[in-house]
């Protein structure tokens, strides 16, 4: 297994990654979302790739280098605070592996080398959500349960 960071050519990869993650949750995507969300995934990492937002990922070496896990870092600068002294932030999303190379331990070595990068690359504070499949792999690599004093809200400008 070949632990590394993406590049453009991967690019193809990475968005069939991200669709296949999302249908973890959504199997019933139409073709027409699918498509859509295919532009925009690709859209994004064109624009974002090794900018502000790094993709770990590994290599099946004796598969003609499929990638065969990622983890999306997206980094978000922020006025600096008592919290995030330099701030930097780091959110990450799209921790995937595809099925048949899952409890190999891939994902917790992906998550260790994108806490490393945070250290060295002064990312104060790196948040995520976990699903209940994916807490322990988490905890392992040294992230904590965080109880917030904040109320959590969003809001969604989406007819979906």
């Amino acid at each position: 297994m070949i632990f590394e960071t993406a590049q453009k050519s991967d690019i193809p990869q990475l968005t069939q990654l991200r669709i296949d993650f999302l249908k973890v949750d959504h199997s019933d995507m139409s073709e027409e979302i699918e498509k859509t969300l295919k532009t925009n995934i690709t859209a994004f990492f064109e624009k974002h790739l090794n900018k502000d937002s790094v993709v770990f990922i590994a290599r099946d070496d004796s598969a003609n280098g499929k990638i065969v896990s990622t983890a999306i870092l997206n980094i978000i600068e922020k006025p600096a605070n008592t919290s995030y002294i330099h701030g930097r932030v780091g959110e990450v999303n799209s921790v995937y592996t595809i099925p048949e190379y899952r409890r190999r331990g891939i994902a917790l070595q992906i998550i260790k080398n994108l806490v490393e990068y945070s250290k060295e690359n002064q990312i104060d504070r790196v948040d995520l959500k976990a699903t209940k499949m994916g807490a322990p792999v988490y905890l392992k690599a040294g992230f904590e349960i965080t109880e917030d004093t904040h109320t959590n809200m969003h809001f969604a400008n989406n007819a979906h």
